[in-house]
């Protein structure tokens, strides 16, 4: 319906309005937003107001590690991260101070800071595993080609089954043991890390109430199809929510969260809380617009947040696994198709999108 030239020309004449969003170029295209994320999922890349300290203080670590002892600039800095000088200027006033060689990004005191090292060691240590471990393999490799040059069919059966074939699956095994453990530590302390900073973020605010889904109808259900799956799901969101509005209209919260992870973190991985004040928090899975946008308009006289975790299908489906959520990887990836994130033109009084992943880095 809209060709690549015609999408390319739309962006480049928005960019030169300023007002390059993903709403004005379906506008200007004459198609929904959801029709431009389906056909042209770049456009998910347009927003920048997402991005956060934690942007910047990763962009700067990676440049960190290529040139050590240099100072950047500013505009080295915004060339790195997409934005223009004034916009990195204007939010990011607080880290000049990063932009220093031989400057940590964490206090030495931080807790996090030691958790760190301790995942970025744990790291160096898979990576000389892994290295030994295709050396060792490599080297045996060529000890055992070149011993067949010199025998024939027969005796390469012997070779196979030899001790030193025996000795080289052993290493191989203990390798890949050592490297399963250590893997294992890291994720552990990656948990740690994020915990800590869900604990910080919430600051002094208080979840009188946190709403989830009820999938266990799903759960029980035997020999269900896709759509008997689908219809239930809806069900029990539907109800999540309207069970979610009578408890926020008897609480009356200073603020309502509606953190929609979609199968990729829990409720630790959200990065920010207010410093005081009731919350309730209403956990929802749900991907159609028109549920979320009335249940949005039903609360209309509280502040509402948006809470969007953006993630890839590869690592939502293995989020679900750990989680041992009753929907299986097909519908899940049916979900993640028919995503729409939020807006605030939709009636919430902020929108924050992150990427779960990325927290953990």
């Amino acid at each position: 319906m809209v060709s690549r030239k015609v999408f390319e020309q739309a962006i480049t004449d928005l960019s030169a309005a300023t007002n390059l969003t993903v709403s004005a170029l379906a506008k200007k295209l004459g198609v929904s937003r959801a029709w431009l994320y389906e056909n042209f999922p770049e456009v998910r890349d347009f927003s920048k107001d997402s991005l956060t300290d934690d942007d910047v203080i990763v962009a700067l670590e990676k440049m960190r590690a290529k040139r050590p002892r240099d100072k950047f600039t500013i505009k080295e800095v915004s060339e790195h991260l997409g934005v223009t000088r004034q916009t990195f200027s204007k939010k990011f006033k607080h880290l000049f101070k990063y932009l220093a060689p031989d400057t940590s990004v964490f206090a030495q005191s931080s807790i996090e800071e030691s958790l760190l090292l301790n995942v970025k060691e744990l790291e160096r240590k898979i990576s000389e595993l892994t290295e030994e471990r295709k050396i060792a393999l490599k080297t045996k490799e060529n000890e055992i080609f070149s011993t067949l040059m010199r025998k024939d069919s027969e005796e390469f059966e012997t070779i196979k089954t030899s001790t030193s074939m025996k000795r080289l699956q052993d290493q191989a095994e203990e390798h890949s043991r050592l490297a399963r453990n250590t893997a294992k530590e890291s994720a552990e302390l990656r948990l740690e890390i994020t915990k800590l900073k869900a604990k910080e973020a919430q600051g002094g605010c208080e979840i009188i109430s946190h709403i989830k889904p009820d999938y266990s109808a799903i759960s029980a259900a035997k020999n269900a199809t896709t759509k008997d799956i689908h219809k239930m799901f809806i069900e029990a969101e539907r109800r999540n929510l309207d069970f979610a509005e009578e408890i926020i209209v008897e609480s009356q919260p200073d603020f309502v969260f509606l953190f929609q992870p979609f199968f990729s973190c829990d409720r630790l991985s959200i990065p920010v809380f207010p410093l005081s004040g009731k919350v309730v928090l209403v956990e929802s899975n749900i991907f159609r617009e028109d549920l979320r946008n009335q249940f949005v308009k039903n609360l209309s006289g509280f502040v509402i947040i948006a809470i969007h975790a953006r993630t890839s299908l590869a690592k939502t489906k293995l989020w679900a696994r750990g989680a041992k959520t009753p929907l299986d990887e097909e519908f899940i990836s049916k979900i993640h198709e028919q995503i729409m994130p939020p807006l605030l033109e939709d009636g919430f009084s902020t929108v924050i999108c992150f990427d779960p992943a990325r927290l953990m880095s």
